[in-house]
Formats: structure tokens, C-alpha cells, sequence
């Protein structure tokens, strides 16, 4: 299972309609390793695809790819390019809009649909105990979406406790 923003997106980026045309959709993006775009904001594979491959098992689906149990019994990637730490309402608070319209709230959300899919209590407890969970980075986007805003650099430093809070809340909740 897998969360984070671009350095982890494994595709989502694909399947939003915010991000569906960015960079990452079109050549040069997944050409050496891939051979065709794949939504990765890279030529080739990204951290979690090195831990995948060095567990010998699949690139994890992007959630946004996935419909039924299946598509995510091996995997799942809930990571978004331009995803944010922090949800819309704290930006909106401060007359910021984020460039993608998920955070890690709606990462956990996802996490937890996936959850109800894979089956019985005993069976996702199985999974959840057998799996490897990678937080990657998140929290620089919402600094960009900061300076977008033409905050200044002491308003964004004050954004910190906030980032760390709801990456903390979302680690320990989920």
C-alpha cells in the first residue's frame, strides 16, 4: 500500500480529470522503462517500483485504475501527483486553491475503501498484517500552492505543525 504525492504516483495522475493531461501523459515521461507514458512523473520507475521488483511482486495498481477486489489483492498505489498533506478546507481558509483536488485525507479514504473490498475483518486483518505500507513524501505541494498564493515565507513556515499534524493523524488513524 502506497501513499504520497508525484514521487509515488505509480499512474493516478492518469485518471483524475485535474492532472489527466499533465507532463506525465505524454512523452518524454515513461519512455525508457515503461516504453509509453504511465502517469509517472518520471522517464522511468520510481522508488516503490525498486521495492516491488526487490520483493518479487507487481507495480501496485493506481487506485484510480482499480475497480474490484482483484485489481488490488497485489498492491494499490493511492499516491497523486500534486496531492496535497493538508485538505482543501485549510487552503480555502486562507484564499489558497490547491493545484489537485486530493489529499492524504482522500489517500486514507481510498485505503479504507480498498479495505472494505479485500472482504472480512479476519482477511483484511491478515493483509494489513502480511503487507508493506510506504508513506512516501507528501507535504511540498502544499508549500507550492503557498507561494502560488503569494504567501510569504514566514505565513508557509507556519503551515508546518499543520502538514505534520495531518500526516500524523492520517499514519496513526489508518
Amino acid at each position: 500500500f502506497s501513499f504520497g504525492d508525484s514521487l509515488t504516483d505509480t499512474g493516478n495522475s492518469l485518471h483524475l480529470a485535474a492532472t489527466r493531461a499533465g507532463p506525465s501523459s505524454r512523452p518524454p515521461y515513461g519512455e525508457t522503462f515503461f516504453r509509453r507514458p504511465t502517469g509517472r512523473a518520471s522517464d522511468g520507475r520510481l522508488v516503490v517500483d525498486f521495492i516491488a521488483e526487490a520483493l518479487g511482486v507487481p507495480h501496485p495498481t493506481p487506485y484510480l485504475a482499480g475497480k474490484s477486489a482483484e485489481d488490488f489483492r497485489r498492491g494499490v498505489n493511492f499516491a497523486v501527483g500534486g496531492a496535497t498533506a493538508l485538505g482543501p478546507d485549510f487552503f480555502e481558509s486562507r484564499g489558497l486553491k490547491p493545484f489537485v483536488p486530493v489529499s492524504f485525507t482522500n489517500q486514507a479514504t481510498w485505503f479504507k475503501n480498498v479495505l472494505q473490498l479485500l472482504g472480512s475483518v479476519h482477511n483484511r486483518t491478515r493483509i494489513m498484517a502480511t503487507s508493506l505500507f510506504i508513506v512516501g513524501e507528501i507535504g511540498v505541494n502544499d508549500y507550492l500552492v503557498a507561494f502560488a498564493g503569494n504567501t510569504t515565507v514566514e505565513e508557509a513556515r507556519a503551515f508546518v505543525p499543520h502538514i505534520v499534524g495531518a500526516v500524523r493523524s492520517v499514519v496513526t488513524v489508518s
